[in-house]
């Protein structure tokens, strides 16, 4: 019998058996897995989804803590104690290195004629333990506080740091492990003025200290964003969108975030926040990655921050990142009865240089309380508004609140840098054929000095390169001394002069300010001074204008500069600051940052009460009633160095 197949019955045979083949086992190719990645999905709320940071993980935004070993020149005799001998290998090897010996050492210096071996001997010279935490997102060049610590000296008054290498992670010794290296630091060491050499009383020391602005960042970490859910087409959109926010400006060498992989981003600090890396990284992480719709976005946050007010500080980072077409409806929320989304409204206002938020701005600033009061202070700082702010900012400055006077005074000297840069930049576009200047010098060069001519009142001269003086001619007399960043006196009141009649030592008497009348009637003043270890002391005619006097005491008597001087350090002149106002030598209270940061905690402390209501004028402020202030050091922690407020021990007289 012949079976005759038709053509359609033979294709469908063969393809049957090859589904067959393929099916059975050991038959074809084995199957590949498929790896399959799970999906990362945030806990956030609605309202801020779609925002960078409910899709990224960032990394290199946490303080980095980095230290090395160092050498402190220029004590009085307190240094030169015995090392451990791992230590001392280190240093004598680094110097080493560095091209110290009896040969090389330059003529002149602490280290002229001796070798590495015979300077950790050296009394004047002291080995120290550096350590500072790098902000996060710190660029090349920005600076931070370092605080030292002596390993071989009973106190570290007078000293220099040497430039020293910051590395990652604990300072090692010659054959541990040597890590990246991230920055130097460098500079005059700022101890407590109350600290007694060789003896801890109330938690100050004398063998620790600090260097203000002293670390300087050279080799900054990466920051990274890595991806919740890797996607190439993801990874595009959102360095566009961060790209498209802060563009390429003055000064910056790449695009500020660039995709690496399916999962990386490589994200840069532009130039213009090089001092606000913190600032930029809240914007980036609040910035929407599509916003092709920014009206209607800016609109859905406002709207969502009045059904939730507890996320006022994330909205107003969002409303900020939308830019200038989020503002008509941040307006919205400038007289909105809710205290905190009204103050997220005029914040990003603020910071989107809105004119319309100077009003609101400064009745919180005048009427309000509390952390409120200060915080609004804060954001007139950032806003230009014309003369009408500054005008308020001046009254707020003569206020009695320590918190409201110094905050007032810090957006009053931010406004001033500010229109002192605009004068450079003037003059440089004014002047075409002189050397050009970076924007960088320029902002440099503003900070420097400020002259009393502008609208803001506020006066700013340098004391060599060891400190600025700061004149804020506006309310009761107040001495006030900053403890971190650039190192700054701040005279409040017009009444800027030494007292008459008054005597006032201190330092065993190795400082004693005589002041007394002349023969005409005028006001006179003469001082004895010895440094620490320096046999006789010399008497000179100082003046008795408090600025003048100031810099009588910081400066350096030299050939090229022979005006008479006593060459202290900051630390130095906070003490005698300090002594002058617990003795009698001037009329001002005394206060130092730690006193204000102290009131700033207690006012906002205060204020919580007041974070679902309109603020009211009845909180009584935080007021300056002593000079000096007085406050109790906070407890240590069990280890490693730590930061004491510019206050002396209990009982310790500062005066004579």
């Amino acid at each position: 019998m012949q079976v005759i197949q038709s053509p359609r019955f033979t294709r469908a045979l063969w393809l049957v058996s090859m589904a067959l083949a393929t099916a059975l086992p050991g038959c074809g190719d084995t199957p590949k897995p498929i790896p399959v990645r799970p999906v990362v999905v945030r806990d956030i709320s609605p309202l801020l989804r779609g925002t960078i940071g409910a899709e990224v993980s960032i990394r290199g935004v946490e303080p980095i803590v980095v230290s090395g070993l160092g050498l402190v020149v220029g004590l009085n005799g307190t240094g030169g104690d015995v090392l451990p001998e791992n230590v001392a290998a280190t240093m004598e090897r680094e110097m080493g290195l560095h091209g110290i010996g009896r040969a090389t050492s330059p003529a002149g210096t602490a280290l002229a004629g001796k070798t590495p071996h015979e300077v950790l001997q050296d009394k004047n010279v002291a080995v120290v333990i550096v350590q500072a935490a790098v902000p996060p997102g710190a660029p090349v060049n920005s600076t931070f506080d370092v605080v030292v610590r002596a390993l071989n000296a009973s106190s570290l008054e007078g000293g220099t740091l040497w430039s020293t290498d910051l590395r990652v992670g604990d300072p090692t010794v010659f054959g541990g492990p040597q890590l990246r290296q991230l920055g130097v630091a460098r500079g005059p060491i700022f101890i407590n003025p109350f600290a007694q050499r060789g003896k801890e009383t109330e938690g100050v020391t004398a063998n620790f200290g600090r260097i203000l602005d002293g670390g300087v960042m050279t080799s900054p970490l990466p920051i990274v964003m890595i991806m919740d859910n890797p996607s190439h087409a993801r990874v595009r959109a959102i360095a566009s969108a961060i790209n498209s926010r802060f563009p390429i400006g003055p000064g910056d060498a790449t695009e500020t975030a660039i995709g690496r992989s399916d999962t990386q981003i490589d994200l840069r600090v532009p130039r213009r926040y090089r001092e606000h890396a913190g600032e930029f990284l809240d914007l980036v992480t609040h910035l929407q990655v599509d916003n092709s719709a920014p009206d209607e976005n800016a609109r859905r946050l406002v709207e969502g921050v009045k059904a939730e007010p507890a996320l006022a500080g994330d909205v107003s980072w969002c409303l900020e990142a939308i830019g200038q077409k989020a503002l008509p409806f941040i307006r919205q929320l400038y007289d909105y009865p809710e205290l905190e989304p009204r103050i997220a409204a005029l914040k990003a206002g603020a910071r989107l240089n809105d004119a319309l938020a100077a009003a609101p701005l400064r009745d919180i600033a005048k009427n309000g309380a509390g952390g409120v009061q200060i915080r609004a202070i804060s954001f007139l700082g950032d806003l230009d508004g014309g003369p009408t702010v500054d005008l308020a900012l001046r009254e707020l400055a003569g206020e009695p609140s320590l918190t409201i006077r110094t905050a007032a005074y810090e957006a009053l000297a931010k406004r001033a840098v500010r229109d002192q840069l605009t004068r450079y930049k003037a003059w440089v576009e004014e002047n075409p054929d002189r050397r050009p200047v970076s924007p960088t010098r320029l902002e440099e060069l503003a900070k420097l000095e400020i002259p009393g001519d502008n609208v803001q009142g506020i006066r700013r001269v340098r004391a060599g390169d060891k400190f600025f003086i700061d004149i804020v001619p506006f309310g009761p007399p107040l001495i006030y001394v900053t403890q971190q960043g650039a190192p700054r006196v701040v005279l409040f009141g017009e009444d800027q002069t030494l007292r008459s009649s008054a005597l006032v030592t201190m330092w065993d008497d190795r400082f004693m300010l005589d002041a007394q009348p002349d023969a005409q009637g005028k006001p006179s003043a003469r001082v004895k001074y010895a440094q620490a270890g320096q046999g006789n002391p010399t008497v000179q005619a100082a003046p008795t204008r408090l600025p003048d006097f100031l810099l009588f005491l910081a400066r350096k008597t030299t050939p090229e500069d022979p005006r008479p001087g006593l060459d202290m350090t900051y630390s130095d002149v906070v003490g005698v600051l300090n002594a002058l106002a617990g003795g009698g030598g001037v009329r001002a209270a005394f206060a130092t940052e730690q006193d204000r940061l102290q009131g700033q905690l207690l006012a906002a402390t205060n204020s919580r009460s007041q974070v679902d209501r309109p603020e009211t004028p009845d909180e009584a402020p935080v007021v300056v009633t002593r000079a000096p202030t007085v406050l109790e050091p906070k407890d240590k922690p069990a280890d490693g160095p730590r930061i004491v407020p510019i206050t002396p021990p209990k009982g310790e007289q500062s005066g004579g």
